[in-house]
């Protein structure tokens, strides 16, 4: 494959002794020139890192022009290969070029996210929009043509090294960006597929889960009332949500009139599932408490934000021993362990109480599967 080098043109260098930046490489013997629209001084360029010294803004954005013009051009030089596609130099600058593709891609994706708003959840949209603001800030003229498999790969490095995502959040955001690139791709704003030759990092899901004592240190610190107010109605909305199985938004959003026959009837936001949950005794106990001899309305009046309940939840946790990264999903997280214990891994009505489309998704479970396998083959011990 070609080799890119980036020079400064010394010989020409202007009055103010600043000389044009190029990328510069051999397409079949014939030197091709890429202009980088850079001009520095020779003090300001390192020629054997093929970097702009210095620790400034304008250093900054300028080296990263220079790493995303380096991995357009090996995009484009790794698709031809892959494809079988013989280059030459006009062929090659035609795919450079594509002017059919040049769009900010982050105000379309803005604009896309505007379009969706009514369809995603408050949380959803903070997702997107907080993926969007790394974007932005890494790159803020990005245009939609730049978005090769080798800037993908680039952006993800960036993700680990200066914010140090996890392989699971780097994901989430390299899915985010996807989703709207696809619908840029769907509107005809661009053809090529980047994410045809880039596989988005995947990581196990975290499942965060109680134990059966745990889970009693808790109801015997609730019944104690020996907690502060806030705390006290934490952790009453962390166990209304670990009985119910409920999702922080979804409980949110629950209404008196959809509890009847000792039952919660609603619909999942994230899947659009119906879900039918009977009520344990403290389910019913909880719920009786909310409604206040109440018939109608919501059942929660008055709650904290997400992050100010998880910061609470966590608190009141630590108080009787338990270190884990509690937040509200936990509570829905112990629920499935503890239903999958007690009930012999009934894993269809787990799914179907969960609100879940799949099995499949039920099975982020499985780590509770390892007794059961352990036990079942013991039958077999004393065999020999």
């Amino acid at each position: 494959m070609a080799k890119v080098k980036i020079k400064r043109r010394n010989e020409k260098e202007r009055a103010d002794g600043r000389s044009a930046l190029y990328a510069i490489l051999n397409i079949q013997r014939i030197k091709v020139r890429i202009p980088l629209n850079i001009a520095v001084k020779a003090e300001e360029w390192d020629e054997i890192e093929e970097r702009v010294k210095g620790r400034s803004q304008t250093a900054k954005d300028h080296n990263l022009i220079i790493t995303n013009t380096k991995a357009k051009i090996s995009d484009i030089l790794v698709r031809a290969r892959l494809s079988g596609e013989t280059l030459t130099k006009e062929s090659f600058l035609a795919l450079y070029n594509r002017p059919g593709e040049t769009m900010n891609f982050i105000d379309y994706a803005h604009h896309h996210l505007e379009e969706l708003k009514t369809a995603m959840q408050p949380e959803t949209i903070r997702h997107h929009k907080a993926a969007l603001a790394k974007l932005e800030h890494y790159s803020p003229r990005l245009q939609i043509s730049e978005i090769t498999p080798e800037w993908l790969r680039v952006y993800a490095a960036y993700l680990r090294k200066v914010h140090n995502n996890n392989p699971g959040t780097i994901g989430k955001n390299m899915g985010i960006i996807r989703m709207h690139f696809y619908a840029a791709m769907r509107a005809g704003k661009v053809k090529f597929n980047p994410f045809e030759f880039y596989k988005i990092p995947s990581s196990d899901p975290t499942v965060v889960y109680l134990n059966e004592n745990e889970l009693n240190l808790l109801t015997s610190l609730y019944r104690s009332q020996a907690l502060k107010d806030n705390e006290q109605e934490a952790l009453r909305f962390f166990l209304f949500m670990t009985f119910t199985a409920m999702h922080i938004s979804d409980a949110r959003s629950l209404q008196i009139e959809q509890i009847f026959d000792n039952e919660i009837h609603y619909r999942r936001m994230k899947t659009h599932t119906s879900v039918i949950m009977p009520l344990s005794k403290p389910a019913y106990q909880l719920v009786e408490f909310y409604k206040s001899g109440r018939t109608r309305g919501n059942l929660f009046r008055s709650l904290p934000s997400d992050q100010a309940f998880n910061r609470l939840i966590k608190r009141v946790c630590k108080r009787v021993g338990i270190n884990k990264a509690v937040s509200a999903k936990t509570g829905r997280h112990t629920f499935a362990t503890l239903y999958y214990k007690k009930n012999s891994g009934d894993i269809g009505t787990l799914s179907k109480l969960l609100g879940h489309t799949s099995v499949t998704t039920t099975m982020i479970y499985a780590h509770i599967m390892k007794d059961s396998r352990i036990a079942g083959v013991s039958a077999f011990n004393d065999m020999m």
